[in-house]
């Protein structure tokens, strides 16, 4: 299971495009659909967050090939109990894109487990897509998580939608003699037809013929002249016939209205009573081969319309197996990662510390090579340790072990010791690196040594990215409304805007300058930043330009800014 979580790394993690508690995700090569949402009141659920969506979104190529195997699908979508939307194909503007009334939607109401308490698949009642598409159904599934039952289990559904013109096309495609073919819901509304140009009606519930005689003479004229006293299969006055079986899988009826025109029988539209029970006889006798006809060809069509039915629940399955598959994958990959990183530590601080002992001549001294060596030594597993801390925290950000040890810490407390840490490499490329704090004590409530750590990475990547001679500067600003900002500016090489979202996830670099592609690094550094910012309940923006530098701002709430006297 390691190894298949390592072969297959998290499309997507943190940080994203967000818009106060909104969040999106942009598309790109690993997802095409349109991931949105809206951010946890909790800020300690949020490492569970970026496990559901890292492994939903693994389960594109199913999506899309569900999309190929069934064209007449309006939308393909997870939506998840923690409020945000997965949705195929891509859609624009705010329909498509993850709202608070979804969660009280009808599809997600019946998925909950205190109204579907086995997780049952279900059909929707036809409905108004709000994205334009027209009316639609749907046929939903609750998504349990891997080992786990409900209610507890219960994460979100998956749902395939169909448009009710699609569904008239299927009508049609069965190619039924003289006259229309329409599905028909348990309340009696008409859900597809496949002739006519009306509006589809909702009927009353009354006997099941004489709904359908109604809806279909609102559809187009179609059975406009029946006889509203007949009850049955066979309408006399109008000259029809009636069939109708249920569709196994479905909540709804198959229904074939035979406008009579192939029978063996002449309508007279003037008749004297003694011929009336005569006259029912000859179409009743008239009729009695095509209803057979009729009724196997029904059979044949029902089948076709079940397997259809048997399709799109096969095709829900897989996803939600996916899903699962990739949710299991990713925590094993979480704890592969904890695991070594621990490993190799251990051994990495022996090899450092033995380094700085001979450095420092504890044993006599050193040769000018041997100084040398000593300090190569030191550095590699210096940088090396780095690298594995970083490791590190990012598997306990995604296992949702990060939390806050905070504390009341002065800024200087925090700034100084990361200037010092990145100052020696500074000094190294000849960089002209620039502090500016507030000119009054200023302290925060926080978790020091991540506050520091956001710094320093901060600090780092400008130095790393930077051309030798650059300019880097750090301003710490106590804003009007007694909110703290961490800036860290450069005169870097810069980033295009679209580029800006991509340098936010966990391994990712940004490729198209030549300067980044040869640094060192994980590309852990800005998705642990944004990581640890958000466990602070504060706010991370980046501005860059291609050859004009970066500029990348932590904002901190007032409700963890003191200022004033600090003891």
């Amino acid at each position: 299971a390691a190894a298949q979580a390592m072969a297959r790394p998290p499309v997507l993690r943190l940080p994203f495009l967000r818009e106060n508690d909104r969040f999106e995700v942009p598309p790109g090569p690993g997802m095409t659909g349109r991931l949105t949402g809206r951010l946890p009141d909790d800020p300690s659920t949020m490492p569970a967050l970026l496990d559901e969506m890292s492994a939903v979104a693994t389960i594109e190529p199913f999506v899309l090939g569900a999309l190929r195997q069934l064209p007449e699908s309006a939308w393909i979508y997870y939506m998840s109990a923690r409020r945000f939307l997965l949705l195929y194909p891509f859609g624009a503007g705010e329909t498509a894109r993850y709202s608070d009334a979804l969660m009280s939607a009808e599809l997600m109401v019946r998925a909950r487990p205190d109204t579907n308490p086995t997780g049952r698949t279900f059909w929707t009642a036809p409905y108004e897509d709000l994205a334009g598409k027209g009316r639609i159904v749907s046929i939903v599934r609750p998504v349990i998580a891997a080992g786990a039952t409900l209610p507890a289990g219960f994460r979100g559904v998956i749902s395939i939608d169909l448009t009710e013109e699609a569904l008239a096309r299927m009508l049609d495609e069965m190619d039924l003699p003289d006259g229309t073919q329409m599905l028909i819901d348990e309340a009696g509304h008409v859900i597809a037809l496949s002739a006519g140009d009306g509006e589809l009606p909702a009927v009353d519930d009354t006997g099941l013929p004489d709904r359908i005689w109604q809806a279909a003479g609102g559809t187009g004229g179609l059975v406009d002249q029946m006889n509203a006293q007949a009850r049955g299969v066979l309408k006399p006055a109008g000259a029809a016939a009636l069939f109708h079986t249920r569709i196994a899988g479905t909540p709804w009826s198959l229904i074939h209205i035979d406008a009579m025109s192939g029978l063996k029988t002449t309508v007279l539209t003037a008749m004297w009573p003694e011929a009336l029970a005569a006259l029912l006889l000859m179409m009743i006798l008239g009729a009695f081969e095509s209803h057979r006809r009729m009724l196997r060809r029904l059979s044949r069509h029902r089948t076709a319309l079940a397997l259809r039915v048997e399709e799109l629940d096969r095709a829900r399955q897989d996803l939600a197996a996916a899903r699962d598959e990739a949710e299991a994958a990713n925590l094993a990959k979480t704890a592969f990662l904890a695991h070594m990183s621990h490993e190799l530590r251990t051994p990495l601080n022996a090899v450092i510390g033995m380094a700085e002992t001979l450095k420092a001549e504890v044993f006599g001294p050193l040769g000018p090579k041997q100084m040398e060596y000593a300090g190569d030594i030191a550095g590699a597993g210096s940088h090396l340790l780095e690298l594995i801390n970083d490791l590190l925290d990012l598997a306990r950000i995604e296992a949702g072990e990060a939390t806050l040890d905070e504390e009341t810490v002065s800024v200087d407390d925090i700034v100084r010791p990361a200037i010092s840490i990145v100052s020696a490499r500074a000094r190294k490329a000849g960089h002209v690196l620039h502090l500016m704090t507030p000119s009054r004590p200023v302290a925060v409530s926080c978790d020091s040594r991540k506050m520091r750590q956001v710094l320093i990475n901060l600090l780092g990547n400008a130095v790393k990215f930077t051309p030798d001679g650059g300019r880097i500067s750090l301003v710490v600003r106590l804003m009007p409304d007694r909110s703290l900002t961490f800036t860290v500016t450069d005169n870097g090489p810069g980033m295009r805007p679209e580029e800006i979202p991509e340098a936010l996830k966990p391994f990712r670099r940004v490729e198209s300058d030549p300067l980044v592609r040869r640094k060192e690094g994980t590309g852990l550094g800005l998705a642990i930043v944004a990581s640890f910012v958000k466990l602070h309940d504060g706010e991370l923006s980046i501005r860059s330009r291609p050859d004009d530098g970066t500029s990348v701002t932590v904002s901190l709430p007032n409700r963890r800014v003191v200022t004033g006297r600090i003891d």
